[in-house]
């Protein structure tokens, strides 16, 4: 009988493999019932496909069941080995979720999109835990097992002898993102049987969707198989987050609730408000969501734990269960959102009364902003009112109709107003337009002054 043979790499060093990631605890537990070899790959640098490319080629000499596996998954199931070696009898390759279709311009198995919109249900198929820990929040995908077209490369298992034999490699340009979509393009032009499995797992991390390093292999994989861009989204094909710094915003830290028990911040950069907010309120189980890799990578100094993930992908199972909080933080993030009414929405649904809400949000309606747009200086610039990477604008009254409209009621707010000296000579203009208009000229102006506002709403 061939071995099962597990190629995982991880950050950790081997001796710390076993207690710090779930992967390592896991086979620890299972190890009398379910044997296995495992090909660790500690500290690693390497790109995942050209690792698993390494085991593909050892495996010739010595055949296995092999499975790629992140090193962040909890492997629940007491018999998963017996499982896994039933899914590859049946399929040549398995994966935990999948896809049953593939359209052009797909960016993952899940989504249709850029805008990572989620396929129909009726084509997903296979089932994930998220959080840290069991019981958990599950997402149920579809009927599993299930053939697919594409998989979910968070597990992949295949007996080596048919990869071997089929000719079927990783390819090395894709050294994490995208491995998985193109490993499952060419398993299928080469014949080979494709399906979700029904394993047990619990995963730590939500992904890295949107990241500029996904956005990379996004382009690659799209020139690889000269598939078209969603002419829809206006950005460019590698765009940088907002730069990185350790500084924290006073007033978001003003509104936060200085009693919460659990909060979580999206878009939490380098962790500087969560640094701050802890000397507050020491207690606090604090969650950063970043989705750039290298920023969260700061934020694990100060965060409690920091999840690598695009908020915008999260499930309402997952807000109420392992993200739930009494408190929820957007600094600078919802102008970044593709839909964040619905985001407010779906956090107001799984969140208990009471709940805060604390956002700070740049002011359309500023001064500097009304002066360009007048004579057609619209340039997007790497940071502040005109960040190439907004995707959404608000004045103060639409600011208001986002939370009211999520069912969220406003109960306090600061405007951030400071120091401009040369706003002076444009406030006449901005005073004499809203009197054509027929509007109230003096809150025109008001409205003129801050460059944000920080809001804090709650949960009914």
């Amino acid at each position: 009988m061939k071995p099962i043979r597990i190629i995982c790499a991880t950050r950790e060093s081997r001796e710390d493999f076993p207690s710090k990631t779930a992967l390592g605890r896991s086979l620890q537990i299972h190890h009398a019932s379910n044997p296995v070899e495992l090909v660790l790959h500690a500290r690693n640098t390497e790109g995942l496909s050209t690792l698993y490319n390494r085991a593909i080629d050892q495996a010739k000499e010595d055949p296995a069941i092999l499975v790629f596996v992140h090193d962040d998954v909890h492997l629940c199931d007491y018999w998963w080995g017996e499982r896994l070696r039933d899914g590859v009898e049946t399929f040549d390759v398995i994966g935990l979720a999948g896809n049953t279709r593939r359209v052009e311009g797909q960016p993952a198995w899940a989504f249709v999109d850029e805008r990572l919109t989620w396929d129909d249900k009726c084509f997903l198929s296979g089932a994930v835990g998220h959080g840290s820990s069991f019981p958990c929040a599950v997402s149920n995908f579809g009927p599993a097992p299930q053939a697919c077209k594409l998989l979910d490369g968070l597990l992949l298992a295949a007996d080596s002898e048919r990869l071997v034999q089929a000719g079927v490699r990783f390819d090395e340009q894709f050294q994490f993102h995208f491995y998985d979509m193109d490993f499952c393009r060419q398993a299928e032009a080469k014949g080979l049987r494709m399906g979700t499995w029904p394993l047990s797992v619990v995963h730590e991390s939500g992904g890295a969707f949107g990241t500029p390093s996904w956005r990379e292999g996004l382009r690659r994989y799209q020139s690889k198989y000269d598939e078209k861009r969603d002419p829809t989204v206006q950005e460019k094909s590698v765009q940088s987050q907002t730069p990185v710094h350790q500084r924290h915003n006073p007033d978001l830290l003003k509104l936060m609730p200085v009693n919460a028990t659990r909060v979580v911040e999206i878009g939490c950069s380098s962790g500087a408000l969560a640094r701050e907010y802890k000397k507050l309120n020491p207690s606090v189980h604090y969650t950063g969501i970043e989705i750039e890799p290298s920023y969260a990578a700061l934020a694990r100094e100060h965060c409690d734990r920091v999840l690598d993930m695009n908020i915008e992908a999260v499930t309402t199972d997952l807000l109420a269960t392992d993200l739930a909080a009494d408190c929820w933080v957007f600094g600078d993030v919802l102008e970044h959102l593709y839909d964040p009414w619905h985001l407010l929405n779906i956090i107001r649904q799984a969140s208990a009364p009471g709940t805060s809400i604390v956002a700070c949000i740049p002011n359309a309606q500023h001064w500097s902003v009304q002066v360009r747009l007048s004579v057609g200086d619209f340039r997007y610039e790497d940071s502040g009112l005109f960040d190439r990477t907004h995707i959404r604008w608000f004045t103060l009254a639409t600011m208001l109709e986002m939370f009211t409209q999520a069912g969220l009621t406003v109960e306090a707010g600061i405007p951030r107003v400071f120091d401009e000296p040369q706003r002076e000579r444009y406030l006449p203009v901005i005073h004499a337009m809203a009197t054509a208009a027929g509007k109230d000229p003096e809150a025109a102006v008001q409205d003129a002054l801050p460059f944000q506002y920080v809001i804090r709403a709650v949960v009914n």
